[in-house]
């Protein structure tokens, strides 16, 4: 989110030319001291008749982010740019512009960019697997990493999902992928994550993707509520 719009909604989606039809996941991260009234604003006008339209919307609060002040971010999960486009026309109605004022006087706005989904393992059930550890990364060779990770993932058997995102419109300083992996609990995530990591496989990955990629930092997020599904 912005300073009083969605700022990004002004990019223009084209590039040399080209279309593209690729997904692109917006996030919009904020800080709040009134959680619970943030969730019924936000249910209020994602379940009337003017917010029509929108794709799947994702509330996650952060739970742990180190320095970052963001206690929350929304995605919008948009299957394409003319999905991300049409969101950007429901929010500039007068219904969405109210919305978005009223939102304002319980956030203080952050972080926001937008990310390409590369690759995705196991079920993406957030209600099931609400617990999410994101990895923000640095990665030289985009192709070899995902290669990499493929490779890795497609060896282990992961309670929830794992996702591998291409930064679109960067919001973390020096971040060019992320990863979500959800479990059901905190416990499940961290044993299942480290015992792929300290598996045969875990430990030729980390071996080949130590010159291609930095781990920037780690985040431990909890799904909120989703709109849309």
């Amino acid at each position: 989110m912005n300073k009083y719009l969605f700022g990004i909604f002004a990019i223009i989606l084209s590039f040399a030319g080209k279309s593209f039809a690729a997904p692109l996941d917006a996030y919009y991260c904020f800080s709040t001291q009134d959680p619970q009234a943030v969730v019924a604003k936000f249910d209020n006008y994602l379940t009337s008749d003017a917010a029509k339209g929108l794709p799947t919307v994702r509330l996650w609060a952060m739970l742990l982010n180190g320095e970052a002040h963001e206690t929350h971010c929304v995605v919008f999960e948009n299957p394409n740019g003319s999905s991300f486009e049409n969101s950007g026309a429901i929010f500039n109605a007068p219904e969405g512009q109210a919305f978005l004022q009223d939102l304002f006087t319980v956030i203080e706005d952050g972080l926001e960019g937008g990310g390409t989904p590369i690759l995705n393992f196991g079920e993406a059930d957030f209600n099931k697997n609400p617990f999410l550890v994101l990895y923000n990364l640095r990665v030289k060779d985009s192709k070899k990493y995902a290669e990499l990770w493929s490779d890795l993932m497609s060896s282990n058997d992961f309670p929830g999902s794992a996702t591998l995102f291409q930064d679109t419109f960067t919001g973390e300083d020096g971040r060019t992928h992320y990863i979500g992996m959800s479990g059901p609990s905190v416990d499940a995530l961290r044993n299942a994550i480290a015992q792929s990591l300290g598996s045969k496989d875990g430990e030729n990955f980390q071996k080949r993707a130590s010159g291609i990629r930095k781990v920037l930092s780690t985040y431990l997020m909890l799904h909120v509520k989703s709109w849309n599904e």
